[in-house]
């Protein structure tokens, strides 16, 4: 068996052009590609972020809308609350105003004995006492100019007499409609 062993120093090879360019290519190349990686890389992560703080912003508006939703909801309840309560002071009838108004008017000359209010119709009937026909009649005239009832008109009236003291009293049922007490 034969052994080549060269003693000599061995002369390096000088690359060729095309290999050095190949490599500075494909360095280039992979710098290209690294750069392009990293940009890629960087921008994806950014709108990952972006896409995190929308989300969380979405997430709050939506709060936000549930509560303005609410509002509106509890202000329409609340608005049709007050609007009903309006509308019942409107209604209301103070008897305090109306006996106030009656009481301060009606004449000393006769009585009230009952007094009967519908409220749904706001038509009072009062029952009383007279001496005589002429307070009766002064009585009906009075009402009829009164500002606590209108379209007053006598509904029955009888005399009596009483047989202790030998006088006569004239017993009516007056109608009317209610006009004061209706409102705040």
């Amino acid at each position: 068996m034969n052994i080549k062993i060269n003693l000599l120093p061995v002369i390096k090879k000088k690359r060729k052009a095309e290999d050095t360019n190949i490599i500075i290519i494909s360095i280039f190349f992979i710098i290209v590609l690294a750069l392009v990686y990293f940009f890629y890389t960087t921008r994806v992560n950014s709108l990952n972020r972006n896409l995190a703080t929308i989300q969380a912003n979405i997430n709050k508006l939506m709060y936000m809308e549930e509560l303005k939703n609410e509002k509106i909801k509890s202000d329409g309840l609340i608005s049709y609350y007050i609007n009903t309560i309006s509308k019942l002071t409107k209604n209301q009838f103070k008897f305090s105003d109306f006996f106030n108004t009656l009481s301060s008017e009606f004449p000393k000359y006769a009585y009230i004995t009952s007094l009967d209010v519908d409220l749904d119709t706001k038509v009072v009937r009062i029952t009383g006492e007279t001496s005589n026909f002429y307070n009766l009649g002064r009585l009906i005239d009075y009402l009829k100019n009164s500002k606590a009832i209108s379209n007053v008109y006598l509904s029955n009236f009888s005399r009596q007499e009483t047989t202790q003291t030998g006088e006569s009293k004239v017993t009516f049922t007056l109608i009317g409609i209610i006009q004061t007490g209706g409102t705040k």
